[in-house]
């Protein structure tokens, strides 16, 4: 099988000569694996780990504007911040919204244009890969950060309950914006982008950050949006969302979501065994070798015990990719980073 071949058929739930892989890893790290390796570059250092997806970039964001004439600098969002204290007692951020701001307030704030966002190099990118490897991207769109980031996080959360109208239409905004650049980068994909890749974390170790009921009423409805845009294009769909997601997990199925990333295993519910059994044949996993145990703590026999497992579990019926349950970061050792991707390419 091609990568791309393994990578389409584990999603489709049918059986592979081995489990299709992905790399998450830090740029330190990723540097410290090719210097590990002896190759030459990050193309060579995913060939010699049996890499089978290649991701596409796709950025989202513009650059700050200022300092204007107070000494404020200024984000896409609106978001006003000092970077430097002159001492004059003016506060060091300045948001554009408050408890007594309106909806009206909302729709009449400068929000950022998407067409300020160059996508002209995004065909050559996914030309380079698509024949071979099963290409992955889209504009992050972290939306429910980016409202916290905008708000306070504190704010955000109270006002989800105080005033919920103002809110839908902030998140609203922030949304229309990222599925413009969305729509945008898939038109510039042009038919060559197989998974989209969307990113907002709505879990912690042990739950969600907030109830499910305030998931459902402020955060189901905009999700979903990006999730039909990119069957809209023909691609599947792969949500990020660290920590405890199992209560959310119905509803991504129901709405479009075709790839978790990432299974982070310890966390309350994430086992990938329990996922199989209820989810398994719905919904394929990307990730559970873990960043916070085995990856880190572990010999290499240990990381290659953990991995076989969940091959095992994938072996007669897909539905898997193999990766960390996290971004490897510098702590783990680089031989077991190898001796993850080592296993999965071990004859049965």
């Amino acid at each position: 099988m091609t990568p791309r071949e393994r990578v389409l058929a584990a999603i489709g739930h049918c059986p592979t000569d081995r489990a299709p892989a992905n790399l998450a890893a830090v740029p330190a790290v990723r540097q410290r694996l090719i210097e590990h390796l002896g190759v030459r570059d990050e193309e060579e250092l995913l060939q010699a780990l049996g890499i089978d997806l290649r991701r596409i970039s796709a950025n989202y964001s513009q650059p700050d504007t200022g300092p204007d004439a107070d000494g404020y600098w200024r984000t896409m969002w609106g978001l006003r911040y000092r970077k430097e204290d002159p001492g004059d007692g003016a506060p060091a951020v300045v948001r554009p919204f408050d408890e007594h701001s309106t909806v009206d307030d909302v729709m009449a704030h400068d929000w950022p244009d998407s067409e300020q966002l160059d996508y002209s190099a995004v065909r050559a990118d996914c030309e380079r890969y698509h024949g071979t490897y099963a290409t992955f991207g889209a504009p992050w769109s972290p939306f429910f950060h980016e409202v916290g980031w905008l708000l306070g996080q504190e704010d955000f959360l109270v006002w989800m309950g105080l005033i919920p109208d103002v809110i839908a239409a902030i998140v609203d905004q922030v949304v229309d914006y990222e599925i413009a650049a969305t729509r945008r980068f898939l038109a510039a994909c042009d038919g060559l982008l197989d998974i989209t890749y969307f990113g907002n974390d709505f879990g912690e170790q042990r739950c969600l950050f907030i109830s499910p009921a305030m998931w459902e009423r402020h955060m189901r409805r905009p999700l979903r949006r990006f999730y039909d845009v990119s069957h809209e294009f023909g691609c599947r769909v792969m949500q990020h969302s660290c920590g405890a997601v199992r209560q959310i997990l119905p509803a991504w199925v129901a709405d479009g979501v075709d790839i978790l990333d990432p299974v982070q295993t310890s966390a309350a519910g994430m086992d990938l065994p329990g996922l199989y059994r209820d989810f398994g044949g719905r919904l394929s996993f990307h990730g559970g070798v873990c960043t916070q145990t085995t990856l880190p703590f572990g010999t290499q026999a240990d990381v290659r015990a953990e991995t076989r497992s969940y091959l095992e579990l994938a072996r007669e019926r897909g539905g898997y990719i193999l990766c960390s349950s996290q971004d490897c970061t510098e702590d783990i050792p680089l031989d077991n980073i190898v001796a993850m991707y080592d296993e999965n390419r071990q004859p049965g």
